[in-house]
């Protein structure tokens, strides 16, 4: 079985996602797949130096991902051509590990964790998609506690799809909107009719 986790920035779906890996599923992380793309394929970093420029560089070479955010995030043309250069290739190696994780462990469930899974239209990938929902303030005092600004976190969420798409697109959806238990018993609920459905 594949589940798709997806919600909000910072909406609590990595959290979920620890909670369903101490459940015995394997866990994959597409926010560590688009560091690896635009670490490890030049193609792609210097695509984006010719469209952001050489400010995006941290001074050893690599990506400086902070100030490429703060150019491409508030300005949608901007993050659009972002986003033409990543996601493609983000896209094929998420497929890529998709099926060696379905080859491998074949006995566990896998787990996506992505944010943009509804924004790119691969829902049929999955077995199920589970939306975790989280209160737009808290988003933002999470955001600001990663050190942004609040404008830069208010930016983040807007880029993103609205969380009410989100849901009309769910088989699943937790809501994040009390502490770590309370969110540990709705994910819990959640894995069970998941497992229940898997039988």
């Amino acid at each position: 079985m594949i589940i798709g986790v997806t919600g909000g920035i910072t909406s609590g779906k990595t959290t979920v996602c620890h909670i369903f890996e101490q459940q015995g599923a394997l866990i994959i992380d597409v926010d560590k797949i688009g560091r690896e793309v635009v670490e490890q394929d030049r193609g792609v970093l210097s695509q984006l130096v010719a469209v952001f420029g050489n400010q995006i560089l941290a001074q050893d070479g690599s990506l400086a991902r902070r100030t490429l955010g703060k150019l491409a995030f508030g300005n949608p043309p901007a993050k659009s051509k972002l986003d033409e250069i990543v996601h493609p290739p983000l896209l094929r190696r998420l497929r890529k590990k998709m099926a060696q994780a379905q080859k491998s462990q074949s006995h566990r469930t896998v787990v996506v964790d992505a944010a943009l899974l509804v924004e790119w239209d691969i829902l049929s990938w999955f077995d199920a998609v589970v939306v975790v929902v989280s209160e737009r303030e808290d988003q933002i005092r999470r955001l600001i506690q990663q050190g942004l600004t609040l404008k830069e976190a208010q930016d983040r969420i807007d880029a993103q799809l609205s969380v009410e798409e989100k849901v009309k697109k769910a088989d699943y959806v937790i809501y994040n909107t009390g502490d770590y238990a309370l969110l540990r018993r709705h994910s819990l609920k959640v894995w069970e009719q998941l497992m229940a459905k898997d039988q």
